[in-house]
């Protein structure tokens, strides 16, 4: 765990235009950027499945720690045996992704899982695409309906 803070800390540090600004202007901003981590039990395989997910390929990749640049963040995988050893697969907290193409990310998710997608859900004044990742993490994409 160590060894990730270490990596996070170095990383946000030389990676952010805003983190720089803030340090050097004064700025009392407190919160920089938002990150999300999920655990997985093969690296390989989720790292297959978020790359086609998110249509992307990682900002860094590490034999234990993955990341993608998201939306100004990070959302990053870690091995569960390094990071998260005793945690219980799918039981961590669910990413809540905003989106303005759910119908896109719903069709990405069909290709990742190898086989349909969820239903997107109908709420007033939002939608919801719930996926599972390959460890059966829950991730929730969402897009409001109401302006």
């Amino acid at each position: 765990m160590r060894y990730l803070i270490q990596v996070l800390v170095v990383l946000a540090m030389f990676s952010s235009p805003l983190a720089a600004k803030a340090q050097t202007s004064g700025t009392a901003e407190a919160v920089l950027k938002m990150g999300a981590y999920v655990s997985s039990d093969d690296m390989d395989r989720s790292r297959t499945f978020y790359q086609t997910l998110f249509a992307r390929k990682p900002a860094l990749q590490l034999d234990d720690f993955i990341a993608f640049d998201f939306a100004g963040g990070w959302f990053a995988i870690v091995s569960r045996d390094r990071y998260a050893p005793g945690s219980v697969p799918g039981s961590g907290a669910v990413p809540y992704i905003h989106t303005n193409d759910l119908e896109r990310i719903r069709q990405r998710g069909s290709v990742a899982q190898g086989g349909p997608a969820p239903d997107i859900i109908d709420e007033p004044g939002i939608q919801l695409l719930k996926l599972k990742d390959p460890d059966g993490q829950l991730i929730e994409f969402f897009s409001l309906t109401v302006d």
